[in-house]
């Protein structure tokens, strides 16, 4: 029998590889939905917020530490079509001193924390994990990277959900079993990186090696990496300073109530966070007259993405977060709805973002992320000296975002129509 008209191009939709991306960050949110209240039960507010607390140090100190590396691997496998694999190897030396050098860096800042003001429970082993943590998270992001310049969009889609999924399958078990501990849900969490980090790195390896030969001195690499560290490490959002901030002047109360509107925060960010990781390494690979046409494209899905999301997630909020997190959530609703509107804002400009990369315009997309963190961290310290309400956190989010984003929408608009090959 024939098949109906248009199930054929239906077919073809849901397994182009943005949709098998969009499909993992649906699963990656599932799982944040489902982990957080669990953690929120398990654990109560302030020591949610503790354990916020000590997660933002790892991404924090992870992220910055990687440098724009992955970025600069993603361009040039891509433009370039490296065999990834050996690209690898050469910049092997430098990235495992990086590694070393973050982990003792953000083991030391726990200790830190808790001398500050912020007693941590059982802080030496929460030092440990944490330094294993950001080794695992930083190999997991470069061997994601290598993938996303090979253009394998769906091994990617396979490995990118499986932290937050086997966290949220962890903590279930803990819950019916009887409970966890900060530290040993931390632990948990970054387990999973480590498996996405050995998973992804053997199937580099084991990749089909690229017909280019034209690999960039150290430093080309470096160059392109340092223009890039900023726009790529997302600042404003993925660092967890925000968090960190929160947490340091408002307090582990409130940090615990912005940690429970950030799992609805990131239903935006993560389905557009996937197209992202699916543009920019695509649009590398476009020749310049191509580019602009694919660019208006994927903004327009990212637009109707980004607000179909926020829509669904607005009309559930409120029920759901009380229902999920129990009656001592509630006063999160109000901050969640921000951050949730926020969260579109903050995606919106993470597509850009990788845009701007695939073009060879990291610098630019850099400048447009700085001016949003200065208003960030401006805004961030207002809480410091004034009195705001319970929501100022999420508006400074969405103001800095929407800087960034028409900063890097103005750039993007000349760059993707200009026919100059992209460069590093």
């Amino acid at each position: 029998m024939a098949p109906q008209p248009g199930v054929g191009r239906l077919r073809r939709s849901a397994g182009h590889p943005a949709a098998r991306l969009l499909r993992a960050s649906l699963l990656a949110q599932v799982a944040l939905v489902v982990s957080g209240p669990l953690v929120v039960r398990m654990l109560g507010v302030t020591d949610r917020g503790q354990l916020a607390l000590v997660f933002a140090v790892v991404l924090l100190v992870s992220q910055v530490g990687v440098a724009g590396l992955p970025a600069a691997v993603t361009w040039f496998v891509a433009s370039r079509r490296l065999d990834a694999a050996a690209f690898l190897a050469r910049l092997q030396r430098q990235f495992v001193r990086q590694v070393v050098a973050c982990s003792v860096l953000a083991a030391a800042v726990v200790l830190l924390l808790d001398i500050a003001d912020h007693p941590l429970p059982r802080v030496w082993l929460l030092a440990l994990v944490v330094a294993l943590g950001v080794a695992a998270v930083m190999a997991a992001m470069l061997g994601m990277a290598a993938l996303q310049g090979q253009q394998r969009f769906g091994v990617l889609a396979r490995l990118q959900p499986l932290p937050a999924v086997s966290y949220a399958l962890a903590t279930a078990l803990l819950l019916v079993t009887g409970g966890g501990t900060v530290a040993l849900l931390l632990a948990i969490n970054l387990a999973g990186w480590a498996v996405v980090a050995v998973v992804s790195l053997r199937l580099v390896a084991r990749g089909v090696p690229g017909d280019g030969t034209e690999f960039p001195a150290p430093g080309a690499v470096r160059s392109y990496a340092r223009s890039a560290m900023v726009t790529t490490a997302a600042p404003i959002d993925t660092l967890g300073i925000e968090q960190l901030l929160v947490g340091l002047i408002g307090g582990h109360y409130l940090l615990g109530l912005f940690t429970i509107g950030w799992a609805f925060e990131t239903g935006p960010v993560v389905v557009l966070v996937a197209l992202a990781s699916f543009v920019g390494p695509r649009l590398s690979t476009l020749p310049a007259p191509q580019r602009a046409a694919f660019v208006r494209l994927w903004l327009l899905v990212a637009v109707g993405v980004g607000v179909a999301a926020c829509l669904a997630i607005q009309v559930v909020l409120a029920p759901l977060l009380v229902l999920a997190f129990g009656a001592e959530a509630e006063p999160a609703v109000p901050l969640a709805r921000v951050l949730v509107a926020a969260g579109v804002v903050l995606g919106l400009r993470r597509v850009t973002s990788s845009c701007l990369v695939g073009l060879g315009r990291a610098s630019t997309a850099t400048l447009a992320e700085m001016a949003g963190l200065a208003l960030m961290l401006a805004g961030f310290a207002v809480m410091a000296v004034a009195s705001v309400g319970g929501t100022y956190p999420g508006w400074v989010l969405l103001v800095a975002g929407t800087v960034t984003l028409v900063g890097q929408l103005a750039v993007l608009a000349r760059a993707a129509s200009s026919g100059e090959p992209a460069s590093a």
